[in-house]
């Protein structure tokens, strides 16, 4: 069985079900791509008791870690909540077509960060992502602001997430 396992948003914000369930898995494997953990690897695996490894997009996309799920318990883990990213959509798709049973471990995410500003959830429009851009390519993406645009026009609050690599910074700028 495959266990899709959302880490929560600091070094301790697993769930006592997850850790659960981790204690029976055969291997654990964790997303790494999607963000800068706050926290460090070997701290995490203190925590969760378990020998985790580190995987990129290239394997996660891969998918063989599903294969592997046919035989025997596996878990990945990934930071905030597992289906707010389409990749983890598409491996939750890829077990329903193989007949591998999965399960998700939800657990919070930015969104339930967000209501920390005091905005209401409610009132947010379509979430946007700023890419990193390499200003000497002459390429700066700006589809990003069609969305705040399109957000501004219905008075709904924007939230931009900045790809991984690009400073607040550079991303106000």
């Amino acid at each position: 069985m495959l266990f899709i396992i959302g880490l929560g948003l600091n070094s301790r914000g697993i769930s006592r079900q997850g850790l659960e369930i981790l204690r029976r898995c055969k291997k654990v494997y964790l997303e790494n791509y999607t963000v800068d953990f706050p926290y460090s690897e070997i701290e995490l695996a203190d925590i969760l008791g378990k020998k985790i490894i580190s995987v990129d997009r290239a394997f996660v996309e891969g998918l063989s870690f599903v294969d592997e799920a046919a035989k025997k318990d596996v878990a990945l883990l990934v930071y905030g909540s597992p289906l707010t990213a389409t990749t983890h959509i598409a491996i939750v798709q890829e077990c329903r077509a193989s007949k591998i049973r999965y399960k998700i471990v939800y657990s919070a995410s930015i969104l339930d960060a967000v209501a920390e500003t005091g905005l209401q959830i409610y009132k947010f429009g379509k979430i946007a992502s700023m890419p990193a851009w390499n200003s000497s390519e002459n390429y700066e993406p700006d589809s990003f602001m069609e969305i705040v645009k399109d957000n501004q026009k219905i008075k709904a609050h924007s939230l931009i997430l900045i790809d991984i690599g690009l400073s607040v910074k550079d991303a106000l700028d």
